[in-house]
Order: C-alpha cells, then sequence, then structure tokens
C-alpha cells in the first residue's frame, strides 16, 4: 500500500509540477482555500512543518502574487493569509489534474468498492 501510494503522489506531483507548483505549494494554497484568514502558524500546525518553512512557502507564493498577507487585527504581530485571484485559479486547474487522477486510479471499481476504500 505504502509503494502504491507513493507511485500515486509521484504521478500527481508530476502532473502538477507541469503547471508550476510543488507539492508543498500548492498544498499550502489548498490550507488557505479551505481556512481564509489563516496564520503562518495555523499553517504550520495543519501541515505540521516548521513556522520558519512555513513562512519561506507564504514569502514565495507572496512574491509569486499566489497569496497575500494581511495584518491581524487582534494581534500586530500576526499576519492573516488570503488568496489572490491567481491562486484561485491555479487551485481550479489543480482539481482538475486531481480529478483526472482519481478516475483513472478508480478505473474498474464498482461503487460498492469505491464505498469500501472510503
Amino acid at each position: 500500500m505504502t509503494v502504491t501510494a507513493r507511485q500515486m503522489h509521484k504521478r500527481f506531483d508530476q502532473s502538477v509540477a507541469d503547471i508550476g507548483v510543488t507539492r508543498s505549494q500548492w498544498t499550502l494554497i489548498a490550507v488557505v482555500s479551505r481556512h481564509p484568514g489563516v496564520t503562518q502558524r495555523e499553517v504550520a500546525e495543519t501541515l505540521e512543518m516548521s513556522e520558519a518553512s512555513v513562512g519561506r512557502l507564504i514569502d514565495r507564493l507572496c512574491s509569486d502574487g499566489m497569496l497575500v498577507r494581511q495584518p491581524k487585527e487582534d494581534d500586530r504581530r500576526a499576519h492573516c493569509i488570503h488568496l489572490t485571484d491567481a491562486a484561485s485559479t491555479l487551485l481550479d486547474k489543480i482539481s482538475g489534474v486531481a480529478m483526472i487522477h482519481e478516475e483513472a486510479i478508480f478505473a474498474g471499481f464498482d461503487a460498492d468498492d469505491i464505498a469500501r476504500l472510503e
């Protein structure tokens, strides 16, 4: 199972790389999409990464025009992270790639088989 999961991740990562984003980047974008206004610390906890690593990733995505930092109203030291329209468009593309991969993975499975796997 572990080898299969790694291969699935590898193929998906290769497809997403064609879009121009790494796994770390699209994962962070997905977290911010699900939790608009999340802080760097909260992202780090969610992704089980160091705050410094997440900070570098956020810096990169901000400079690429994917994210924006806004001061948090109740804590001047913290910033809220939000997606830009460019990141939303990118996330739509990634979702499309994910659906194609999911369809390929589950081809040949009937609805009962898929339900058991969920």
